[in-house]
């Protein structure tokens, strides 16, 4: 049996549906199930489970063998992924696939990549098997680039650097192939889209797909907190998306890799794809 975190979430109702297309059995984990439809879902199918209350995640992980590991940026993300580890290796789960970030690393710099470093190294220490899964920036953030689009001009500190963007439903393929195939414990996953992209490439992307022209402007980290600021995003989230995009500059991540058509059995979404299908939320 699967148990499912972070399911109600961008990423994870990608793997969530992937899951449900195949047939899969699995549960789900929530804080309250009563606000999750119960629709499709075998009885017991979504289970309650509080990632910072330790004392409610041992039912949940009753009986379960593989654990997919995902829970949404926070400043606190290393004490409640570990309660979970912690949890799981206390309920005799076999296998945990976490759902990391590209250069995650314990000693890394920058938050995120810290954050989940650690607890990538939390699991290897708790001697369960393993799968991390390590994508590079979402295609779906794309879309809460509306108004600049509808505006002609995508701003982003990101001078000339590249990226490969991945759609999170490929990300999602790879992890359903770590979640129910053998073979995938103790490998780390680098997933990346097809091509590398700077932010001026995806704004002739954006033109050509949409039909109106679209520019790219380099900004200051500053002022893209400051964006973010009034967007609501916190101030310590600001943050630590400004040291991707610092990484970004650096070309740390400027490299594709096959994982998604060699682990998750399908051709990577291409960034124009991506357009071409959500193109409603830029008009």
């Amino acid at each position: 049996m699967i148990l499912i975190t972070g399911g109600t979430g961008n990423s994870g109702t990608a793997v969530v549906e992937q899951l449900r297309a195949k047939g899969v059995p699995f549960r789900m984990m929530v804080r309250d199930p009563k606000k999750v439809s119960s629709a499709g879902w075998p009885e017991g199918g979504v289970v309650a489970g509080d990632m910072s209350r330790p004392e409610t995640l041992g039912a949940a992980l009753k009986g379960i063998e593989v654990l997919f590991l995902l829970s949404p940026p926070a400043a606190n993300q290393v004490e409640v992924e570990t309660n979970v580890v912690n949890a799981a290796k206390a309920a005799g789960v076999r296998h945990i696939v976490k759902f990391s970030a590209m250069t995650a690393a314990p000693n890394a710099e920058q938050r995120f990549p810290c954050a989940h470093g650690k607890v990538e190294e939390a699991i290897c220490k708790s001697g369960l098997a393993w799968t991390f899964l390590r994508p590079t920036f979402f295609m779906q953030n794309m879309l809460g680039f509306g108004d600049m689009v509808r505006q002609g001009v995508i701003y982003q500190p990101a001078r000339k650097s590249k990226a490969a963007f991945v759609d999170t439903r490929d990300i999602a393929a790879v992890a359903v192939a770590a979640l129910t195939e053998p073979g995938h414990e103790g490998k780390a996953y680098e997933i990346t889209g097809p091509q590398l992209l700077s932010y001026d490439d995806v704004a002739a992307i954006f033109s050509r797909v949409i039909g109106t022209p679209v520019k790219y402007q380099d900004i200051p980290p500053a002022a893209a907190k400051q964006a973010m600021l009034g967007m609501g995003i916190p101030d310590w989230n600001c943050d630590g998306i400004n040291e991707l995009m610092d990484q970004m500059r650096a070309d740390q991540y400027a490299m594709t890799t096959d994982a998604v058509r060699a682990v998750g059995h399908k051709a990577p979404t291409t960034l124009e794809q991506f357009i071409r299908e959500n193109a409603r939320a830029w008009a």
